[in-house]
C-alpha cells in the first residue's frame, strides 16, 4: 500500500529550494497523482546553478515517500521485488525516447511519473522538444506540468546571507553579493559554505563568489564534450551578434556538431535560445567562460571575431565591442571604437562609453575623428570624474584645429566656460586668439567674458561691442556678447532693464545653441526680478540637457530653479529642486568649482525652514571637503558659502564669527566687480553683525551703501530687502521707518516669504513702542500668508502674554483658522486658502470655541481681539 505524503515543511526552506516552494507544490501535486493510480510528466526548465539538481533530488525523496520505485536514468534496473509504480527522475532528456528495457531486450513497462531536467526554457534542437520521448506537454493524456527555474531575487540573496552573517552584514553586502553570483543559488551557496566564518567585507566576498563561479562553471563543462565546450566559448564572443554558422565557425566545428553540441544536457541552459544569435544567457558567465582560457587562446577567438564581423559587414558599435578586446592595428579599428562608445553613452553606460573612447585614442585615431572622440570621452566623464573631463575639453580647445569642427570647440568651450574661473577664462582667451573665424572667435570672447565672472572695468571691451551687421545694417544677434552684457550690469547693478531685455533676448532668440549663455541670462533674470521668464527658461535649459545627457549642465539648471525657490520663499519647491540636482549629479561627481554654490543654497534654505542644525551639517561637510583656496581662486560660489556661513553664525548668535565670514564674503566679490546687494547681500547682514558687536557707526555705513547699491540696480523687491535687514542693525526709531518701507515695497513683490517677514519684524517693533493693535493686525496678516518664523513665535508670546488676551490657549494652527473665520471667511475657502480638509478646519473650529468659551463665529472677532 502507498504510503501517504508527510505534511509541507516548515516556511524555512532548504537553501537550494529557497524560494522554490511553489515548484515543491507542483512535484507533490504530480507525486500525488501517480500515488493515486494515474501517470504525470514534469519537464523542469532553467539554467545551470538555478536549483534544478536540488528541485529533482527533492521530487525523488517525495516519491520514496509515497512509496513509489524512484529511477535516476532511463534503463535503469529496480529491485525484484519491487512491483509498484515507478518515478524516473533524469536530466538525461535525449535518452528518453527509449522506454527502459530489461537485460532480455524486452521492453520494460514504461515509469508512470517522468521528472525530466531540460537546459533552459525554450532550448534549441533538444530532442525531447522535438517530440521524441515522452509526448510534448499538451500533447499527452496525463496530467503534465513544467516548471521554469530563475535566479535568485534580491530578497531571496538577502534571506541566505542574513542566515550565514547576520541581519547587520546582509546589508552591506547585499550588492556585492547580487553583482558577483547574478542570483545564481548554486554559486551564491558554495561561497557560503566556502566562508563559514566571520562575514567577509564586500571585495573579499566578491572575490569569493567570482573564484566559486568559475570553479561551477568549469564543473558543468566538464561533463560536456569538447565541441560542446568550444560552442559555449565561442558563444561567449559572439555575444549574439553572430549567426549559429558564424559561432560554428568560431569554435572550430562543423555545423552538424554544432546542432549536436547544443543539445548536451551540461551546456543546453549555458545558451540563451531567445537571442537571435548564440550567446550566453548571462555576461557574467560569459566573462567566466572566456576567464577558463589561456590568455592566448582567448586574444586569437577575439581576433577572429573582430575580423570575420569586419568582413562580413558587422555595423560600427559591433564593431568596437569586438575590437576593444583585441590589440589589432587595422584602419577601421578607431572608428568602430568611437562608434561602440557612442552607443554606450547612449544606453546610459558612461563608464563603458569612457573605455571605448580610450581605446580609439591608444588605437591612433587622428584628425576630425580625434577631436570627435575627445569631446565623446569629455562628455562621458562629465558626470563621473569632472576634473578629467575639464582636461579633456581643454585639450579639445589646444587641438580642435581640424576643419568643419567648430561644433566640437564650441560645445567644449561653452562646458568649460560653466565652470567658471580664471583657469577656465585664460583656456577660452587663447582658444580666441587662435580661432580661424570671426563668429568663432566672437563667440569665445563672450564665453570669456562670462567665465571670467567679472564686471570688465572701464568702457565696454570688444567681446560685448556690437557685433557685423546684416544685409539690411543690422546687428547680428549674437547669445554669448549679449549674455555677457546682461551679466555686466547684474553685477554693476546697473541699467536693469538694458540687462532685462539683453537676458530675456538670450533665453528667447538663443533656442537649443549653448548652455552657458541661457544659464547666465536665466541667473540675471532671476536678480531682476523677473521670475516668470528666469524660470521657463531654467526649465527648458533642465529638459534639454537631460535629452543631451550633459548632466553637468542639468544639475546647475536644477540649483538655478532651487536658489529661485529660495528667493520667491517656496521653500519646498527649492528642497525638491536640490534633489533632483543631486540625484541628476551625486555630489562627489559635482565639480569643485561649482560644488561651494550647491552647499551655500542647501544652507540657506536649511535656515529660511528653521533648521539651523541641518544648516550646521551642511556646512560642516563642506568644510571637510573643501578645495584648497589657491584652487578654486575667487567666485560667485565660494561667495555664496562664506555669506551662508556668515548667516548661520548670526542667527546662532555667533555674531563675531559672522562679521569675519561676512567681511571676508565681500573681500572676495569685490574683484568681481559685484556691487549688486541683489546678487548677495553681504553688506546688510554685516550690518547686522557691526550692530551686534557694538560698532552702529560701521552698520550705519554699510545700510547706507546698500540702500544706496540697491536704488541703483532698482529692484523693489532688493530695495526692500535692504530697508528689511536694516531694521536689526539700526536704532528702535530709525529701524520703524525702513521696516514700514519694507513692508510697502515687498508686499506686491514675489517674495512672498521676504513680505511676511517684514511683517513680523514691523511688528515686533511696533511692540516695543507699545501700539499692540497694529502690531497684532501685522501678526495676523504674516501668520495668514505662511509659514511661522522663530521671531513669529516671539511676537505672538508677547503679544499673548498681555492682559486679557486669549491667543496663548490656541496652537498656531487654531489660530490660523480661528483669524481667517473673524474676517468672515467659509470653511470651505478656509480649507482653501490653508490647503488643508473641510473637516480640519471644522475641528479646529470646534477647539478653538471650546478654548475661547465662546459660542460660535459671531464672537471670534471680539475674542481674538481682531481690530
Amino acid at each position: 500500500m502507498n504510503r501517504p505524503l508527510r505534511p509541507p515543511r516548515s516556511p524555512r526552506a532548504p537553501d537550494g529550494l529557497l524560494e522554490r516552494a511553489g515548484e515543491r507544490a507542483t512535484l507533490e501535486r504530480a507525486v500525488r497523482q501517480v500515488a493515486d493510480g494515474g501517470t504525470a510528466t514534469v519537464l523542469v526548465r532553467g539554467r545551470p546553478g538555478t536549483g534544478r539538481s536540488a528541485l529533482l533530488a527533492e521530487g525523488a525523496a517525495l516519491a520514496r515517500q509515497a512509496g513509489l520505485h524512484v529511477l535516476t536514468a532511463p534503463g535503469q534496473d529496480g529491485p525484484a521485488s519491487v512491483s509498484g509504480p515507478s518515478a524516473l527522475f533524469t536530466d538525461d532528456t535525449r535518452s528518453t525516447s527509449k522506454g527502459p528495457a530489461s537485460p532480455t531486450g524486452r521492453p520494460e513497462p514504461r515509469p508512470a511519473l517522468w521528472v525530466l531536467v531540460e537546459g533552459s526554457e525554450g532550448s534549441e534542437g533538444s530532442e525531447h522538444s522535438a517530440g521524441s520521448g515522452p509526448a510534448p506537454l499538451g500533447a499527452q493524456a496525463d496530467p503534465a506540468y513544467e516548471l521554469s527555474l530563475r535566479p535568485l531575487t534580491e530578497h531571496a540573496v538577502r534571506t541566505l546571507l542574513a542566515r550565514a552573517y547576520g541581519e547587520e552584514a546582509a546589508d552591506s553586502l547585499l550588492p556585492a553579493a547580487t553583482a558577483s553570483t547574478g542570483g545564481n543559488p548554486a554559486v551564491l551557496c558554495a561561497a557560503l559554505r566556502r566562508r563559514p566564518g566571520p562575514p567577509p567585507d564586500a571585495v573579499e566576498f566578491a572575490a569569493l563568489a567570482d573564484r566559486t563561479g568559475r570553479h561551477h562553471l568549469r564543473t558543468v563543462l566538464a561533463r560536456a564534450s569538447a565541441r560542446a565546450s568550444a560552442l559555449v566559448t565561442a558563444s561567449a564572443v559572439a555575444a549574439g551578434h553572430f549567426s549559429f554558422r558564424q559561432v560554428c565557425g568560431l569554435a572550430g566545428i562543423s555545423v552538424p556538431d554544432g546542432e549536436q553540441a547544443r543539445t548536451e544536457p551540461a551546456v543546453t541552459g549555458l545558451l540563451d535560445s531567445a537571442a537571435a544569435g548564440p550567446r550566453l544567457y548571462d555576461p557574467l558567465v560569459a566573462e567566466r567562460a572566456l576567464g577558463l582560457l589561456d590568455g592566448d587562446r582567448r586574444r586569437e577567438l577575439h581576433e577572429r571575431a573582430a575580423r570575420l564581423a569586419h568582413r562580413e559587414g558587422f555595423p560600427q558599435d559591433v564593431l568596437g565591442r569586438l575590437a576593444a578586446r583585441t590589440s589589432l592595428d587595422e584602419p577601421w579599428v578607431p572608428g568602430a571604437l568611437h562608434a561602440a562608445g557612442v552607443a554606450a553613452r547612449r544606453s546610459g553606460d558612461d563608464d563603458a562609453a569612457v573605455v571605448f573612447f580610450e581605446r580609439s585614442l591608444d588605437h591612433g585615431a587622428d584628425g576630425g575623428l580625434r577631436t570627435d572622440v575627445l569631446l565623446e570621452l569629455a562628455k562621458a566623464q562629465s558626470s563621473r570624474r569632472p576634473v578629467a573631463a575639464e582636461r579633456g575639453f581643454r585639450r579639445i580647445l589646444r587641438e580642435a584645429d581640424v576643419p568643419d569642427r567648430s561644433g566640437a570647440l564650441l560645445f567644449a568651450a561653452d562646458v568649460l566656460a560653466l565652470r567658471a574661473g580664471d583657469d577656465a577664462a585664460a583656456a577660452l582667451g587663447a582658444a580666441a586668439t587662435r580661432a580661424t573665424s570671426e563668429a568663432e572667435r566672437r563667440t569665445l570672447r563672450g564665453l570669456h567674458a562670462l567665465a571670467a565672472e567679472t564686471r570688465p572695468p572701464g568702457p565696454a571691451p570688444d567681446a560685448l561691442s556690437p557685433g557685423p551687421r546684416d544685409g539690411r545694417g543690422t546687428p547680428e544677434f549674437d547669445a554669448t556678447r549679449a549674455a555677457a552684457g546682461a551679466w555686466r550690469h547684474c553685477l554693476a547693478g546697473q541699467k536693469i532693464d538694458e540687462a532685462r531685455r539683453l537676458a530675456g533676448s538670450v533665453l528667447i532668440r538663443a533656442g537649443n545653441g549653448l548652455f552657458t549663455p541661457r544659464l547666465f541670462a536665466a541667473r540675471v533674470l532671476a536678480v531682476a526680478e523677473d521670475v516668470a521668464l528666469a524660470r521657463s527658461g531654467l526649465q527648458r535649459i533642465t529638459a534639454e540637457a537631460r535629452r543631451h545627457r550633459v548632466s553637468p549642465v542639468t544639475g546647475q539648471a536644477l540649483l538655478g530653479l532651487a536658489e529661485l525657490a529660495l528667493r520667491t520663499g517656496e521653500l519646498e519647491q527649492a528642497r525638491e529642486r536640490l534633489a533632483e540636482a543631486v540625484a541628476e549629479v551625486p555630489r562627489h561627481h559635482w565639480h569643485p568649482r561649482a560644488l561651494p554654490g550647491l552647499t551655500a543654497v542647501e544652507a540657506l534654505v536649511a535656515l529660511e525652514s528653521g533648521r539651523t542644525d541641518l544648516a550646521e551639517s551642511v556646512l560642516a561637510r563642506s568644510a571637510r571637503t573643501e578645495v584648497p583656496p589657491d584652487r578654486t581662486g575667487y567666485g560667485l560660489g565660494p561667495a555664496r558659502l562664506l555669506f551662508a556661513r556668515g548667516v548661520l553664525c548670526l542667527r546662532t548668535g555667533r555674531t563675531s564669527e559672522a562679521r569675519a565670514q561676512l567681511r571676508e564674503c565681500g573681500r572676495m566679490l569685490r574683484p568681481l566687480g559685484c556691487v549688486n546687494p541683489a546678487v548677495i547681500p553681504w553688506r546688510s547682514h554685516l550690518a547686522m553683525a557691526e550692530a551686534a558687536c557694538a560698532a552702529p557707526q560701521a552698520a550705519e555705513r554699510l545700510v547706507v551703501e546698500s540702500l544706496t547699491a540697491a536704488r541703483a540696480w532698482g529692484a523693489p523687491g532688493a530695495v526692500g530687502a535692504v530697508h528689511l535687514w536694516a531694521g536689526p542693525a539700526l536704532p528702535d526709531r530709525t529701524a520703524l521707518g525702513h521696516l514700514r518701507t519694507a513692508v510697502r515695497l515687498l508686499g506686491g513683490m514675489p517674495t512672498r516669504r521676504l513680505y511676511a517677514r517684514a511683517m513680523v519684524a514691523l511688528a515686533s517693533a511696533l511692540l516695543d513702542t507699545g501700539r499692540s493693535a497694529e502690531a497684532r493686525s501685522l501678526l495676523d496678516e504674516a501668520v495668514r500668508r505662511g509659514r511661522p518664523f522663530p521671531l513669529t513665535e516671539e511676537v505672538a508670546a508677547r503679544l499673548a502674554a498681555q492682559p486679557g488676551s486669549n491667543r496663548a490657549r490656541l496652537s498656531p494652527a487654531q489660530l490660523r483658522v480661528a483669524l481667517l473665520a473673524a474676517e468672515g471667511r467659509s470653511n470651505t475657502a478656509i480649507a482653501k486658502e490653508l490647503s488643508v480638509g473641510v473637516r480640519t478646519v471644522e475641528l479646529h473650529l470646534t477647539h478653538t470655541y471650546r478654548a475661547l468659551g465662546i459660542n460660535g463665529r459671531p464672537d471670534l472677532t471680539v475674542a481674538l481681539g481682531h481690530p
